[in-house]
């Protein structure tokens, strides 16, 4: 009997006629067709795959972990990749798990742990987590037959090995493979190992390199061989499958985690490039010249077609993006990369080349957009670090994207992409209705509990059974039984089926042509569960990086990350004899500030190519021009917060951030020492160059402000501070072939020891809530400040409500409600906000849950 899988992938088990055929490596426990083939009709490459879960039985939470191979062109299809089908069309295809995370099974304490995110018993933050199952059963089954697949057909091979020892060890492995995969057969038809081991020979079950040596022994090696085995299988069914202690789980866990070890490269995928950059946006040359493509691109499109492998790009689902040049181009192609920092390190001697390291790029969590054209991939970090790489084909590019895309809404977001031109419909869809992924329902009122008390929430979310249903959860409060009691919190779950191309609330005939319609016509309306009654007034959509079991987490024992040490300060020291003070430049929040500089002691003939745009600018000078803030003596009183501030922006690094190099006493005055900027605030060129200022350069500056925002956010920091003239302008960008750059400075004093006159003054950037209670700063109050600050932008530094007293604001919307349009009159240039008649209307919602989340959508635009 055989056991061994198709001889190969291409034209497996496919008929001569036209369409999509795909094969199948498990096709769920009827052991049905290994093949589905689609004759007719126009499918996305997500609707296939959602179709063959379905009938598989993978459920939808693990589908996304699933994408199609096309074993003819040799790529990975992105989920939006649209078959039109016909009489002509001829795709072979695979059905396989794609997104792939080594150690899922907690078997390896070496590896990182992994799991889903499971909801919390209480709100206490000292309760430990416990992690949920990364697979389900269907797609555990379906994993270990594709494991299979891969260790027969090689993935781990006897002619990658050099010493006797590693082929021993690797031969010893192997056997233990094939005994372990007839076991899952016996315990599966229970029946005995020895009997499964008469009728299936263990050399179907082996890699083929390793059968093919056995071919070439003779025939008493052969014999010797097949006796070891037989009793190896005798023992192995003595002391372990006939005691029960070995169930099918057990069996694919072993096995899979012992592939994992033989073949280091299992789940992972590698892409040979034709070129490879990285950079920072300092170190770019103009993206928006010639029509808006950039030098880098035209030199790409100059690459042959023949254009040799300069280097590849490793993607996996645990360490991220990793990329090295190839060993034949060490030589000559090692310069390639501008960023010194991520050089490989190694040595570059012919013998040695094969064991050049890996530079790592980026986690998953670190990137921000990814753009594609053509060939040309450009993966964005949030410090604004890209990889730029040229891939052989569109398809190649396509395939590369589309991987990062799935493990980044896999491990960082689940309801956002990172590239239009892979974006998955669904995903598409359910971003355009506010729709959540099939997340547990433990999530679901989690989430409801936490929002803000309000009649009629209600949350939408795609099922974790029915590809085609979406659940409605309606909330709303009981009665308040006593004073001071708050009301119990109650919800009701209403269903709504797809079907077809249509929509219908379960209990209601009416069906509606897209979800939008349906949710409009339900808005304001009171749908009844028994005896309870709920109005359906306000979606709650999800929030960038929101915690759920759609996200699977990584947990490394001794991460190399750097982690903030908030709890105790930690700045440079600088001695008063090292900093000169000059020229006053004006007063801060109890503060005044000065022209100065700092004298350092730095060595001189390194490297002379010093960027502009480091975070430490001229580091080899003995002199470097700086900025002093001197807090004034009278507030000794709060020297710690002063100094907390400074602790605070010296162990943060990103390119929109304005470095501190330190901190100086000297004597009864304490001095926080920063970059000087060279261009000054952001407010004071605005309204000097009114009406001259581009749409283009505005939006370039608010992208600029929000990946520096969304840099200390994803460190759940808060910079408490953010308008216009804390922006400075490192480049003005004003001329023709030239972009703005802007840096964020420190936010002075720290925000708990302001008075409520001090936070009154900051209004509008401040956010209402903190205007009553200082407790209640959080990254929110960022976003707020973020949105008031783009205003400023969009009209040239006019303060939105700037007509307004203290009192009025206290009276207004800063007692709760919404922020009125600041009505300015725009300029030829500015951008408009939507209002009516052409205004500039702005509203921001009161509530903190309800605030918009327009950093998030700037940053990632």
């Amino acid at each position: 009997a055989h056991l061994r899988p198709w001889s190969d992938a291409d034209g497996c088990c496919f008929s001569a006629s036209g369409g999509v055929k795909v094969c199948l490596h498990w096709s769920g426990e009827e052991e049905r067709e290994r093949c589905q083939t689609y004759t007719q009709g126009m499918l996305s490459a997500e609707e296939i795959c959602i179709d063959l879960a379905r009938r598989i039985g993978i459920t939808p939470l693990c589908y996304s972990l699933f994408a199609l191979y096309d074993t003819q062109s040799r790529v990975w299809l992105p989920p939006n990749h649209l078959f039109k089908i016909s009489k002509d069309t001829n795709f072979n295809l695979l059905f396989r798990m794609r997104y792939y995370f080594r150690n899922w099974h907690g078997m390896n304490d070496k590896e990182p742990a992994v799991y889903r995110n499971v909801p919390r018993q209480s709100d206490s933050p000292d309760e430990k987590l416990q992690g949920g199952a990364l697979l389900d059963k269907s797609s555990l089954e379906y994993l270990f037959e594709q494991g299979k697949f891969e260790f027969i057909n090689d993935v781990a091979s006897l002619k990658d090995l050099q010493t006797e020892q590693e082929i021993q060890r690797f031969k010893n492995e192997s056997l233990g493979m094939a005994v372990l995969h007839l076991s899952h057969i016996a315990i599966k038809k229970g029946i005995s190992l020895e009997e499964v081991a008469r009728k299936y020979s263990f050399k179907e079950c082996i890699p083929r390199s390793f059968y093919r040596q056995i071919q070439q022994n003779n025939y008493l090696t052969k014999f010797r061989m097949k006796n070891v085995f037989k009793k190896f299988v005798q023992r192995f069914q003595r002391h372990t499958v006939s005691t029960g202690k070995l169930t099918v789980q057990d069996v694919m866990y072993k096995y899979l985690a012992t592939l994992e070890h033989l073949a280091p490269r299992f789940g992972s995928e590698l892409f040979p490039v034709l070129s490879l950059e990285t950079s920072s946006e300092g170190e770019k040359v103009q993206l928006y010249v010639n029509g808006g493509h950039s030098q880098l691109e035209h030199a790409h499109a100059l690459l042959p077609k023949d254009q040799p492998v300069t280097h590849e790009v490793l993607v996996t689902g645990t360490t991220g993006i990793q990329w090295r040049p190839v060993p034949g181009e060490v030589g000559c192609c090692s310069g390639r990369s501008r960023n010194k920092e991520l050089e490989p390190k190694g040595p570059t001697q012919p013998a040695e080349r094969s064991e050049l390291k890996w530079a790592h790029f980026c986690d998953f969590r670190e990137i921000t957009h990814i753009v594609v054209k053509d060939c040309r991939v450009s993966i964005n970090r949030q410090d604004n670090k890209c990889l730029e790489v040229v891939l052989p084909s569109s398809e190649s590019a396509l395939s590369l994207v589309s991987l990062v895309d799935g493990y980044f809404r896999l491990t960082a977001d689940s309801s956002h992409y990172l590239c239009h031109e892979v974006a998955p419909p669904r995903l598409v869809m359910s971003i355009m209705n506010g729709i959540h992924g099939p997340m547990q329902e433990e999530f679901v009122f989690a989430k409801l509990r936490r929002e803000e008390q309000e009649e009629g929430l209600y949350i939408i979310r795609w099922s974790v059974l029915d590809f085609n249903r979406m659940i409605l959860s309606v909330v709303k409060r009981s009665h308040q039984q006593a004073p001071g009691v708050q009301a119990a919190l109650k919800y009701r779950q209403f269903r709504i089926q797809k079907k077809g191309n249509s929509f219908v609330l379960e209990g209601w005939d009416r069906e509606f042509s897209t979800l939008r319609e349906l949710l409009d016509v339900l808005k304001g309306c009171t749908l009844r569960s028994g005896e309870e009654s709920f109005t359906v007034k306000r979606c709650c959509p999800p929030k960038p990086g929101e915690i759920s079991d759609l996200l699977i987490t990584r947990k490394v024992k001794d991460s190399t990350k750097q982690i903030l040490n908030l709890t105790q300060l930690s700045f440079h020291q600088i001695r008063k004899n090292e900093i000169t003070q000059r020229a006053h430049l004006g007063q801060g929040t109890r503060t005044n500030i000065y022209d100065g500089l700092l004298n350092i002691c730095g060595t001189t003939g390194a490297d002379d190519e010093a960027e502009y745009f480091s975070t430490e600018q001229n580091n080899n000078s003995r002199e470097m021009h700086v900025v002093l803030k001197v807090l004034d003596p009278s507030h000794r009183d709060i020297a710690l917060a002063f100094f907390e501030t400074a602790s605070l922006m010296s162990q943060v690094s990103h390119v929109h951030l304005a470095f501190v190099h330190g901190v100086c006493v000297r004597g009864s005055e304490n001095i926080m020492v920063e970059e000087f900027v060279e261009h000054g605030p952001l407010d004071v060129l605005l309204r000097k160059e009114k009406g001259r200022v581009t749409v283009g350069w505005k939006i370039t500056v608010a992208k600029q402000l929000a990946s520096a925002l969304s840099y200390l956010e994803d460190k759940n920091l808060v910079h408490g501070n953010v308008c216009a003239k804390n922006i400075l302008l490192a480049r003005k960008g004003l001329e023709d072939g030239s972009v703005p750059f802007v840096k964020l400075s420190d936010p002075g004093v720290s925000f708990t020891v302001l008075s409520r006159e001090e936070r009154v003054d900051r209004i509008p950037w401040i956010a209402p809530e903190c205007v009553r209670d200082v407790g209640n700063l959080s990254t929110a109050a960022d976003k707020w400040s973020f949105g008031t600050t783009l205003l400023e932008i969009c009209f040239d530094a006019d303060v939105p409500l700037k007509e307004r007293t203290p009192s009025e604001h206290l009276g207004g919307e800063w007692a709760g409600g919404a922020l009125g349009s600041p009505h300015p009159k725009p300029s030829q240039d500015s951008v408009i906000c939507p209002g009516s008649e052409g205004s500039a209307g702005f509203e921001v919602g009161w509530g903190v849950q309800r605030r918009a989340t327009e950093l998030e959508n700037k940053r990632r635009g």
